[in-house]
């Protein structure tokens, strides 16, 4: 029986915008707040205010925009998550869906789990 060995990686092809830090770092924190629930509703309003946002369609948008920049996939060569050992995995930071008043998210176990053991760049915490 062998032992997996967890090598860091550079996973980050470039440093995401500030604004992609702030709310990926806002879902986090979220996340924490709601005892590590992955699936949260946040209002719309709220993240419109933390990115100094007036609310309108193009400020819908460009939520969009960083929500699509957050979940570009990152590429793990060999991953071990809970039993399984992947040569190699693509992971994203969550799932969304942006309705009227509130974006609904689920952030990713795996991408978690990737932030913390696998990346040499790792964003959440900083």
């Amino acid at each position: 029986m062998s032992l997996h060995e967890i090598k860091k990686q550079k996973l980050l092809q470039e440093p995401f915008d500030d604004d992609a830090l702030k709310l990926a770092r806002a879902i986090y924190n979220t996340y924490l707040e709601n005892d590590k629930e992955f699936f949260m509703e946040i209002k719309i309003i709220k993240i419109f205010n933390l990115l100094k946002l007036q609310s309108s369609k193009e400020a819908i948008k460009y939520v969009r925009f960083l929500l699509e920049e957050l979940n570009e996939p990152l590429c793990v060569k060999n991953f071990k998550y809970y039993a399984k050992t992947y040569p190699m995995r693509f992971v994203v930071f969550c799932t969304y869906k942006i309705n009227e008043d509130t974006v609904e998210i689920e952030l990713s176990e795996e991408f978690l789990h990737v932030e913390d053991a696998y990346m040499l760049d790792p964003f959440l915490k900083g």
